[in-house]
Order: structure tokens, then sequence, then C-alpha cells
């Protein structure tokens, strides 16, 4: 099935997409507030003859189409836009103030809703379910967290689900991803030093927090260069210190938070148990104390192997394969998508949508030419996936 087959099959379907993606972009909503995106979602699923689905405490969106016995795939889309002004002049601008879709959801959404259209439209390419997830608050606590623990994979199970983000580094169409880890996890540390305050010409009569703070810092960055392997990605960050009331008291006590990056789940549980001897071991060792809190964030975004030739082997002979970009390296961001990945295997990929602008700033901009291949990968990756081993 080559791009001119797709866009030949996609000629009734794009108008409509393109449509709602300006629209969609028109009329952004920050993560926990995408009513209005929902109420789209839900009428445009229901009009294509699909059972839809919500879900308790956030504006997820499940559309489910069954045509007959077979394996279930399912693709993800996310909904939510950012705290970020976009220029008015802009064509199709944001009419919310301060708000704007600056990560290409609207694209994602316009994307997964196309393939929709083309797939309920054609039930005789094909046999078993197929799932639209659309995932709310992606840029903050992550929809798909909840989504995931309230059934949307199940009944039927997904037997793969397949993630589209936009890449504005890339000329519109091309593919870029890799096998294996793509992304990494995070775990935000909050950590409290305690010491005892004193006057501050007289330290010897209290523990500097601050002093001990500092050590705690310094021993934070060894833990990585020291012990973890080179060749393991890890970042730890103290991204904010707040200690000390006044120039002449020594601090009793010290703030810190902080995130920790990595890709293997042995790596992040070894730093977690490391990072916890560590800090009140350095505390208690200079006569102070110290409380660590670890909060676990996203998890690591993996590539199965086998899920991901397939894929990557539709892209070359959709895009060509001059458009086919391999990632050097995963990045240490994190991905909600990981939440659907968690028992379920998947593939994830960038698309391309035109260079020269950055996600999540205001000169974010899609090049519409990259939605017919984002649509044709995702009805051919469904009807393949759909196949079977």
């Amino acid at each position: 099935m080559s791009m001119d087959y797709w866009q030949e099959q996609l000629r009734a379907v794009m108008p409509r997409v393109i449509e709602l993606r300006r629209w969609l972009h028109q009329h952004p909503e920050l993560s926990g507030s995408e009513k209005q995106t929902q109420q789209l979602i839900i009428s445009e699923l229901t009009g294509l003859g699909m059972e839809v689905h919500t879900f308790q405490d956030c504006y997820g969106v499940m559309g489910v189409l069954r045509n007959g016995e077979g394996r279930c795939v399912a693709i993800r889309a996310d909904m939510d836009a950012l705290p970020v002004q976009e220029p008015v002049e802009m064509p199709y601008a944001s009419q919310e103030p301060g708000v704007m879709h600056a990560c290409g959801h609207d694209a994602h959404m316009a994307l997964a809703l196309g393939s929709a259209m083309w797939l309920s439209q054609h039930r005789d390419q094909w046999q078993g379910t197929v799932k639209w997830l659309f995932e709310p608050a992606e840029e903050t606590f992550g929809g798909g967290r909840l989504m995931v623990e309230q059934g949307c994979l199940e009944n039927p199970k997904v037997d793969c689900v397949i993630g589209q983000h936009m890449n504005p580094r890339y000329e519109a169409g091309t593919f870029y991803a890799k096998p294996g880890y793509v992304s990494g996890s995070s775990d935000e540390l909050r950590l409290k030093v305690t010491g005892k305050t004193c006057h501050g010409a007289y330290p010897e009569a209290g523990v500097d927090a601050i002093v001990i703070a500092g050590q705690v810092v310094s021993a934070l960055q060894s833990l990585v260069s020291r012990t973890i392997s080179p060749f393991e990605p890890a970042v730890i960050t103290i991204g904010t210190i707040r200690g000390g009331t006044a120039n002449n008291i020594v601090c009793g006590e010290v703030s810190m938070v902080g995130t920790m990056r990595t890709l293997s789940a042995q790596t992040r549980a070894a730093l977690k148990e490391r990072i916890a001897s560590v800090v009140k071991g350095v505390a208690q060792a200079m006569g102070g104390d110290a409380d660590v809190e670890i909060n676990p964030g996203y998890g690591a975004v993996y590539n199965h192997d086998g899920y991901y030739d397939r894929i990557e082997s539709i892209a070359e002979r959709l895009v060509g394969k001059d458009r086919i970009v391999r990632r050097e390296s995963p990045s240490l961001g994190v991905e909600s998508f990981c939440y659907f990945l968690k028992d379920t295997p998947g593939v994830y990929y960038d698309l391309g949508c035109g260079e020269g602008t950055a996600l999540h700033t205001s000169t974010f901009c899609v090049d519409e030419g990259c939605l017919l291949p984002g649509v044709a990968l995702q009805c051919a990756g469904v009807l393949d996936l759909l196949r079977g081993e």
C-alpha cells in the first residue's frame, strides 16, 4: 500500500481531518479542563457508530469499533493544551487567551479521528477490534493512568497500542523513532535536611543545614558518575533549595526538590535506594538528619522490537526511505504513553510536522502536509497489526 494508494483512499476523509485540526487549535483547553474537547470527540465517534466510553475523574474518551473476532489494536491521542499565548497573526490562532496547542495535540486528535473515519467506513478490509484512546492531562498528571486503571486496555484486551507525536525538527511526513527505549522514567525527589539553629557568630553552637545541603548535592551528583555504568543513562537534578531566615542565623532546616531520570527499571530501583542512604548518611555524619521522599512519576517508553519493525517498514513504504530517521539514542524526557505500555506492547514514533519551530513555544506550528501521511500510517499500521504475528 503506497502513499498513492492512501491519497486516493483518504481523499474523502482529509477535508474533515483538516477542519477538525483547525477547530481544535482554535479552542484549546488546559489539562483537567478538556470538557469542550471531550464533547467534540464524543460527537465524532458516536457519529461513526462506535461504542463511546468516558472515565471518572478526567475527561478521557475511548471509542471502540468491533468487527468480528480477532486481535485488538489501540491508537492513543492526547488532548490537552499548554499555558502559552499564541501570536494573533498565526493562521487559525487560538481564541483562548493564554492557552495554545503548542505541542501538537490538536493534530494528534485530528489524526486519530481521521483513522477512525476511514476504518469505520472500510470494515471489509479488516477484522477484530480497534480502540481509540483520547488522553487528557498528558502535560501534567497523565490521564492515561486513570484510563488504564479503569480498564481501557481490557474487554477486549489490547494486543498492541500505537502512539504518534508531532516533531517540528523534521519536514512534514518524516518518520522519526527507534526500537527499544524511547524515553525515560521520572521520579520527584523531596529532601529535608535538619540541623540546629544558632547565632551566626557562634556556629559551633549549632548544626548548619545549609552546609549539609551543599554536601548532599555534591554527593548526589557522584551517585550517577560512580555507582551507575557510564553506558546507562541517568540524571539527578536538584532544582530548588530553600532554607534560612536571616544573614546572621545558622540555618536549621533546608528543603530541596529535584528530579531523577532513568531508563532501566534496575537503575531506577538502585538509585532510589542509594539516594535515601546517601542523603541520610551525609546529614547524620555532619550532626544533622534528613527525610527523603521519592514520588514516582512517569515510566519509561519502550518500543517492542517486533511491532516496531513492522511499523517502520510500513512508514518506509509510505513516506520513502529518505524520510525514515532512526533516533541515535533515547531521551530522558518523559511521556505519559508509558501508562499504556505498562503491561501491553506498543510502538511510539514521531511524525515530522515542519522544520523551524519548537515544541512548547508560541511559534510552534503544524505544517498540515503531515496530516495525510499521519492518518495513512495509523490506518496501515492497524491493518497490519490486526493480522497478527
